[in-house]
């Protein structure tokens, strides 16, 4: 049996609703009114403190201020608080060079140069295909003179002279190692920084070395996997001695082709939750794989260490990583620069996260820096040649 209700009840029934409504929508509205209060106190002193030094610094301080500069200090200032080393504001200039030196592909006459004791400058490596190279300077010279600019008078300037725009020349003078001196017009080009060297060693074992995880390594990667393996490769040493690390992306599409399908690595936020980072497809090279560590193997170097021994049953010799187990992220900022902020732990699905502590290997190899033979290496090869033996078996 239906029954009617009086509309005078309906409205009453409509008017408590809303009156409950308004209660509980004022009761939230409070409650973030003073949590917003207590936001607005809380920056209102933590600003005071700034806007003291600001007028004492505007008052006294002998010379005219940088307000541009200022504000990248007080940028820089709030992140180095987090006391994170791997944590930074980064100015729009260091934003580009960091997104250049992530891809390892700039423009520039294709060397790596490192300061002597003299302050001069060491070439210490020369790309096959950049302009210095097809230039004849060879690693072992030393840059004397860059254009018009000696390097004894203005060490930084000389070498910020020698980058600039893809097919322009700059002219070096540098010395040899038998002291002849010699100068050359050499021209800036595109370059692809050697993230990847690799070689066929006997037994037919593929060694490959791993420097960096670039943009660019992903591709001479594969090159060097499918020309080993078209020699007739039968086991890999993947070397990654002083890597430390670099783009998950690169990690990821560098380790695809070894592993089996499935989610490789995980990422824990703060507040423990876990999203994969590392996914494989169904294509895996099944070999026996040796992987070289040292103290220097760090990051993402670690992380290809640890999901090919967990993954692939690869075997690591050397000595324990580094222990760098967190991972970092990037956000552009309005003002064209950007925060690298770390983010997050993270592990493979097998082995726990090792950040602090390293990865210990298998076979323990150490250094012997007094050796003439790379003994590390001729561990590894060691290491090889019995699993290759036990899976021909």
């Amino acid at each position: 049996m239906n029954k009617k209700v009086s509309l005078s009840f309906a409205l009453s029934m409509a008017a408590l609703v809303a009156a409950l409504t308004f209660i509980l929508t004022m009761a939230a509205s409070t409650r973030i009114f003073n949590q917003k209060i207590s936001e607005v106190d809380r920056l209102a002193e933590k600003y005071q403190r700034l806007e003291q030094l600001d007028a004492e610094v505007r008052q006294y301080y002998y010379t005219d201020i940088d307000e541009n500069e200022i504000m990248n200090g007080i940028l820089k200032g709030y992140v180095n608080g987090l006391g994170d080393p791997y944590s930074e504001y980064l100015t729009a200039e260091e934003l580009s060079a960091d997104h250049i030196e992530n891809a390892g592909q700039y423009v520039g006459v294709g060397i790596t140069v490192s300061p002597t004791e003299n302050q001069e400058v060491e070439i210490i490596e020369v790309f096959e295909g950049g302009g210095a190279h097809d230039a004849g300077i060879v690693a072992g010279d030393i840059i004397l003179q860059v254009d018009a600019l000696p390097v004894s008078e203005d060490y930084d300037g000389a070498l910020d002279a020698i980058v600039g725009e893809e097919g322009t020349y700059v002219k070096l003078t540098l010395r040899r190692a038998d002291q002849t001196e010699y100068t050359v017009s050499v021209e800036r080009r595109k370059v692809d920084e050697p993230t990847i060297y690799y070689e066929m060693l006997e037994n037919n074992m593929g060694y490959i070395r791993i420097k960096k995880f670039r943009t660019v390594s992903v591709e001479q990667f594969r090159n060097a996997l499918n020309s080993l393996r078209a020699d007739g490769a039968k086991g890999f040493i993947f070397d990654v001695r002083n890597n430390g690390g670099g783009m998950l992306d690169a990690l990821e599409k560098i380790l695809d082709p070894l592993l089996p399908e499935g989610e490789i690595a995980f990422a824990y936020d703060k507040d423990g939750n876990a999203s994969p980072i590392l996914k494989s497809d169904s294509e895996q090279l099944q070999m026996p794989f040796v992987v070289l560590t040292n103290p220097y193997t760090a990051s993402a170097a670690e992380l290809f260490a640890c999901s090919l021994r967990d993954y692939a049953d690869a075997i690591l010799v050397g000595e324990k990583t580094f222990g760098k187990g967190i991972m970092q992220s990037t956000f552009s900022l309005s003002d064209g620069g950007g925060l690298t902020i770390t983010t997050a732990t993270y592990a493979t699905g097998k082995t726990e996260c090792y950040h602090g502590i390293g990865i210990t290997p298998d076979v323990l190899s150490i250094y012997d820096a007094q050796s003439d033979t790379d003994s590390q290496l001729e561990d590894a090869k060691s290491t090889l040649r019995n699993a290759m033996e036990k899976a021909a078996a």
